[in-house]
């Protein structure tokens, strides 16, 4: 399949749950649906998106040329703070109101950021959930945004099935392998309507992530991982935009069943990739809770084993999950556990490409976390905040009631 939950993972996104091997074998049989997804039909205006609802806490303690990295190309440049410069990230929890309001995600954000949107539920679609988040400073107008990922298939199974149909939850749609096409054909029109004419500067592919991604999706999967930076004028200003796709393929049965995830970090122009270290702390910190991972999985084998209903009926699937609580937990453990540490091994491979990073160790929860370079302190408290320091002798349990811990380089 062509796939950054996240990309993540980066891309973190939501597709990684689903291997698309699975959905190869088990997505495209049975009788055919006739809707269509907005947001995947070329020139649809009318997105399945609702950004102004508020589900996101923030916990306070108080053409082109294609290039890969090792050539020159994005050279994001290291935050070089000033002596006695301090920076802060607070834990954004996202909670699901599809899902009793029990915590979805949760990521790290500049303080002083603000964040809008959440977890849209797809009934009708193999996907079944999209974060669509977008995060802003509201001094600045720089901004991360998590863009709907979606899983296709190709060819249609009879001929009365229309491109850009639903089949069985996928969108009828041949693979696409390049980062700039998918970008023009299935966000362009609508959530990246602003790059509309804008100029493409560069693109760079990620070989190491997407070799993680192949081996983490199995079988004859392919992944192709992209940066393509774009130059445009809007509000008065010029602005560059990194946005950042993930492709996934896998072939089987003289089928193709493909998906295609991305983000994107926004900036005023010469400022990007100042801010691209920082912006991607959100990204590589992208979590998904054990109990809202459980909830994913069980909605999952009931579309999997043709029980929509269920999902198209809250009430249905609350007393269903009630009743099957342990099931849910037996089922998620392992899973979890895998795809947490695929997810850290995809975003350490990633950070290596985002110059401007160093990989700490947080004491709290042993994994490790990419965080700016530049700083001779940084600190953790049990909330999920984080301090990042040069001022000398800086230490911040001093007249703080609330414990933090320095956190060490990983090797």
């Amino acid at each position: 399949m062509c796939m950054s939950f996240g990309f993540l993972l980066l891309f973190a996104c939501l597709i990684a749950l689903t291997p698309v091997s699975e959905v190869v074998a088990r997505g495209f049989a049975g009788t055919r649906e006739s809707d269509r997804v907005v947001w995947a039909t070329p020139g649809g205006r009318n997105e399945v998106r609702n950004l102004s609802s508020r589900v996101c806490e923030t916990k306070r303690a108080a053409s082109p040329t294609s290039r890969e990295s090792s050539q020159a190309g994005f050279q994001p440049m290291p935050v070089n703070p000033e002596p006695g410069a301090a920076v802060k990230f607070t834990r954004l929890s996202v909670k699901d109101p599809g899902a009793h309001n029990i915590e979805a995600v949760s990521l790290l954000i500049p303080a002083g950021w603000k964040a809008e949107g959440g977890v849209q539920w797809l009934p009708d679609h193999l996907i079944l959930a999209n974060l669509l988040l977008r995060i802003t400073d509201p001094q600045t107008g720089s901004a991360i945004e998590f863009l709907p990922g979606q899983y296709f298939g190709w060819p249609p199974m009879g001929p009365h099935q229309p491109q850009g149909g639903n089949y069985m939850g996928s969108i009828l749609w041949p693979p696409v392998q390049d980062a700039p096409e998918f970008i023009r054909t299935f966000y362009a029109s609508g959530f990246l309507g602003r790059l509309q004419g804008a100029r493409v500067v560069q693109t760079e592919d990620f070989p190491k992530v997407a070799a993680e991604l192949a081996q983490f999706h199995g079988g004859q999967s392919t992944a192709r991982c992209s940066r393509v930076r774009y130059e445009y004028q809007g509000d008065g200003r010029e602005w560059e935009e990194d946005v950042y796709v993930t492709l996934v393929c896998t072939p089987a049965m003289q089928r193709i069943g493909w998906s295609g995830t991305a983000h994107s970090f926004r900036a005023r122009r010469g400022q990007l990739d100042r801010l691209t270290p920082i912006m991607n702390t959100a990204t590589s910190t992208l979590r998904q809770s054990p109990e809202w991972f459980g909830y994913y999985l069980y909605v999952r084998k009931l579309f999997l084993d043709r029980m929509a209903r269920g999902i198209r009926n809250a009430g249905i699937l609350s007393e269903a999950i009630a009743r099957n609580s342990e099931e849910i937990r037996r089922m998620s453990e392992d899973s979890y556990q895998r795809a947490s540490q695929s997810q850290d091994r995809i975003s350490r491979s990633y950070s290596e490409y985002i110059r401007g990073v160093e990989t700490y160790r947080n004491p709290y929860e042993d994994r490790p976390i990419q965080l700016p370079m530049g700083y001779d302190g940084v600190w953790v408290n049990r909330s999920g905040e984080y301090l990042l320091s040069n001022q000398s002798g800086f230490n911040p349990n001093v007249g703080s009631n609330i414990e933090w811990r320095r956190m060490e380089r990983s090797p």
